[in-house]
């Protein structure tokens, strides 16, 4: 591999999947260090992702571009082999991706053995489903694939830099709540995209209302939760009058974009949260996480899903129900008090 000039890293669904590719983009980096690396990514992630140390360039791909599966492989297959990749590395295994990049005339393409991988030139088995490690350290077993043997621990830089305009609107956005940039600040974050991961509204309504008692709490969710933000607000959540004390919570749900939210995030004491994209995103800020899961699947469990890298708490028990307010004060408490 020492002579692939240009490199592709494929992994296109949700935020918080591909932030956990990035410590082995950083890795690939670092152990091809002459070689420009490009990811490919969904749509809505590429202004975020645009802050990677390392990356030349962020493509994207639209999954919902054509009904047709193989239609959408060969439209990336053609816009892909334009730009003559010497290699490719496919980390979410689907059809159209380990088409695309064979219809591109890739010469060296690593992924998984499943989902049409006799496209690829070189296949690992997918044993991700066992849940026996993280998922950054099964991205980092295609770097090792790709470069032929053992690569170094993912030292280099990988946590997405600053975005110094975004920075600036953050910062307003809270003065106008009454917030000024040194105060402190705990993100909460309710919400996950599966039903099964989610602690019990109520639950997260009363906690928010205890940690304001000691600190502001910022609401975050996306657009698709902002009629659900009104559940979570405590009974007696004053409306925000933009000047005066500062306010117990500040409702910032569906109001920010992935860069102001990754702003937010970086400015925040820590983040509390259901297993969900933000988590991974105040990771790769570098801000603590309180993060809840309640499964006894090791699949869908902390093993595999946690937050990467050091600071963080897990509260892991055998359901969602079984978590209690009083777990998840005590484990911010501790956070603060580090």
């Amino acid at each position: 591999m020492t002579d692939a000039h240009r490199i592709l890293f494929l992994r296109t669904d949700r935020l918080g999947e591909t932030l956990l590719t990035l410590p082995a983009v950083a890795a690939l980096g670092a152990a091809l260090p002459g070689a420009s690396l490009t990811l490919l990514v969904h749509p809505q992630l590429q202004s975020l992702l645009a802050g990677v140390p390392g990356v030349t360039e962020v493509l994207t791909h639209d999954p919902r571009s054509h009904r047709v599966w193989w239609v959408r492989a060969w439209r990336l297959g053609r816009t892909l082999r334009s730009r003559r990749f010497d290699a490719a590395v496919v980390s979410n295994p689907m059809k159209e991706l380990h088409l695309a990049v064979w219809l591109a005339k890739i010469p060296h393409r690593v992924g998984y053995g499943r989902k049409w991988g006799w496209c690829l030139s070189r296949r690992i088995p997918d044993r991700k489903a066992l849940g026996e490690r993280h998922e950054v350290e099964y991205n980092l077993d295609l770097v090792k694939a790709l470069v032929g043997g053992a690569i170094a621990p993912p030292s280099a830089p990988w946590q997405l830099a600053g975005f110094e305009r975004e920075e600036g609107e953050v910062l307003r956005l809270l003065e106008r709540q009454g917030i000024h940039g040194s105060d402190p600040l705990i993100a909460v974050h309710p919400w996950t995209s599966n039903p099964l991961k989610q602690w019990p509204i109520t639950r997260y309504q009363e906690l928010v209302r205890v940690l304001s008692q000691r600190l502001p709490v910022a609401l975050i969710g996306g657009p698709e939760e902002r009629a659900l933000a009104p559940h979570v607000l405590p009974a007696d959540h004053p409306t925000p009058s933009g000047g005066g004390s500062t306010p117990r919570v500040v409702d910032l749900v569906g109001r920010i974009s992935l860069r102001q939210l990754a702003e937010l995030l970086r400015r925040s004491r820590l983040l509390v949260s259901n297993d969900s994209g933000p988590v991974h995103l105040a990771a790769a800020v570098g801000t603590p996480t309180v993060a809840l899961f309640g499964t006894p699947d090791a699949a869908t469990g902390p093993r595999r899903w946690g937050p990467w890298g050091e600071r963080h708490t897990v509260i892991w028990k055998e359901s969602m129900e079984a978590i209690t307010v009083d777990d998840v004060v005590a484990a911010v408490r501790e956070v603060l008090e580090r």
